[in-house]
């Protein structure tokens, strides 16, 4: 009997090696689909998100849009038309207030700064763009009262820069001299005035309310 060997030089260890890297490779096939999966779902998550909360803003808004409409309808046109000419009329009449001279608080100050023995005449004032100037001509009974009349404006701050020059003597032997000065635009305002009258009142009612008290 003849005994037959089949003989093959492929290693059967070799179909064994391979069938695990094939598994591995589906695993990983596998984890990157989910990964991606992952990623699309969050993706469209967002934006349906985002598309639902434009079109909330929307309604937002278009329902403030129709509550202010409403709102603007409740108001007579009449009402509104003479509210803004008032309110016109109110914003002229400050600007003029504002805007507006008065001169007697510069006359106040010269009837309580004058000494008895000065005197001025020849009044001249005059408004520029930045500064208001006055100057006048004086007569003293001496060069005494000279320095102390000086000496009284220079303390005035409404002044600025006074000035007293040309000293002369006439017939009777008086002094005669030119003044002049710089002057604070906010002496002239006339809303300082009615600010500085208003403040004035409330201090009398003060003292007077005091010396009732006081009497009690």
């Amino acid at each position: 009997m003849v005994v037959q060997f089949q003989t093959s030089f492929i290693p059967k260890k070799a179909s064994m090696i391979a069938a695990p890297a094939q598994g591995l490779r589906g695993r990983n096939i596998n984890v990157f689909a989910l990964i991606a999966l992952i990623v699309f779902f969050l993706t469209a998550g967002l934006a349906a998100f985002v598309f639902f909360s434009k079109l909330h803003l929307i309604t937002v808004i278009t329902k403030m849009d129709t509550e202010l409409a409403a709102a603007k309808k409740k108001f007579e046109p009449e009402f509104v038309d003479v509210a803004s000419r008032l309110d016109a009329r109110i914003k002229g009449a400050q600007e003029l207030i504002n805007n507006h001279s008065a001169i007697s608080p510069l006359f106040d100050i010269l009837e309580k700064k004058t000494l008895e023995n000065v005197r001025f005449k020849d009044f001249n004032f005059t408004v520029g763009d930045k500064k208001v100037t006055l100057a006048m001509t004086g007569q003293a009974r001496s060069f005494n009262a000279v320095a102390l009349q000086s000496d009284v404006f220079g303390t005035e701050r409404s002044f600025q820069n006074p000035v007293f020059s040309s000293f002369t003597l006439d017939d009777g032997g008086d002094v005669l001299f030119n003044f002049r000065t710089e002057l604070d635009p906010n002496l002239l305002l006339y809303r300082e005035t009615v600010i500085g009258a208003s403040k004035g009142t409330e201090s009398d009612e003060e003292n007077v309310l005091s010396e009732e008290e006081a009497f009690e």
